[in-house]
């Protein structure tokens, strides 16, 4: 059986990430992730508000008829 050796002298020097650079790497993308479901929230809230403000407006023209009594008295 034959094995063969290889020297570190041609490998060379392999850096590992430190830990430090991990999770610095870690907790920024995790801000990151965060704040991008904040503003997809917030965009969705505003489509929503924007969406029912458009449902509450009628243009019809009942609506528009400045000629009609009002229903009470004032």
């Amino acid at each position: 059986m034959n094995t063969a050796a290889f020297p570190p002298v041609h490998a060379g020097r392999v850096q590992t990430p430190s830990t430090f650079s991990w999770v610095v790497r870690n907790v920024v993308g995790a801000l990151a992730e965060s704040r991008a479901r904040d503003a997809a929230r917030q965009l969705r809230r505003h489509e929503a508000l924007m969406a029912d403000l458009a449902r509450r407006q009628t243009h019809t023209a009942d609506f528009l008829m400045q000629s009609n009594d009002l229903p009470f008295k004032i």
